[in-house]
């Protein structure tokens, strides 16, 4: 989708931010993030408790969230990326940039801004 008044990439997405996260409490790269989606005609942003069940965070310092595209009706239409820890804003703001640009698959999001699964989601050898 074109936002033609911006001339920006628009698509839809979820962003799950861990509102457990000791960066959550000082507020400074969740709100960064805020802006960022509120600039986004179809994206939604959710706080919600811990996410080492999806993430791999524990122990480690910054915000953790998980994005994923889906269909302006809020169907998820593509997979989960791990974001985090983002530390600082500008970390924030490279998130947000990539949201805006649609979330390419382009290496705009830098590798250090994504997190690993957390262990229980990872497939084991036999």
């Amino acid at each position: 989708m074109s936002d033609t008044a911006g001339g920006r990439q628009s698509r839809p997405f979820t962003l799950v931010v861990c509102g457990s996260c000791r960066a959550a409490a000082r507020g400074r790269v969740m709100d960064v993030l805020r802006r960022a989606v509120r600039e986004c005609p179809h994206g939604v942003m959710v706080s919600t408790g811990c996410l080492a069940r999806v993430l791999h965070c524990r122990r480690r310092r910054g915000l953790h969230a998980a994005v994923q595209p889906c269909g302006a009706d809020r169907r998820p239409s593509g997979v989960v990326v791990r974001l985090g820890p983002l530390v600082t804003e500008a970390d924030a703001e490279a998130v947000g940039a990539w949201l805006r640009a649609g979330m390419p698959d382009d290496g705009t999001l830098p590798d250090r801004l994504r997190t690993a699964p957390a262990p229980q989601q990872v497939a084991h050898l036999n």
